[in-house]
């Protein structure tokens, strides 16, 4: 697991405790349940790769059906972060 640079709070967690510290390998180079390359999430917590909410929104539904709240665009280390229990950007 990579270590991405987190601004915000002492932690390095881009001020939301939701936030893992570590950056989990991606399960896939495509959304797992679609197969879409185009515009990737990747669960912060997991790993799983999904598509984001302007295409089927599987990354988004992983998310919510596994209690995992944060995702970030990939690729990882140079997208946005989001999280869905604060219902906001985070990084």
């Amino acid at each position: 697991m990579d270590l991405l640079p987190r601004t915000g709070d002492s932690g390095g967690r881009a001020g939301c405790e939701h936030v893992p510290a570590a950056t989990p390998t991606p399960q896939s180079d495509r959304c797992q349940e679609c197969g879409s390359d185009f515009n990737l999430r990747l669960c912060a917590t997991c790993g799983h790769v999904g598509c984001c909410e302007s295409q089927a929104g599987d990354a988004r539904a992983h998310a919510l059906a596994s209690d995992h709240p944060v995702i970030y665009q990939m690729p990882a280390d140079s997208g946005f972060i989001w999280c869905y229990a604060e219902r906001r950007y985070v990084g």
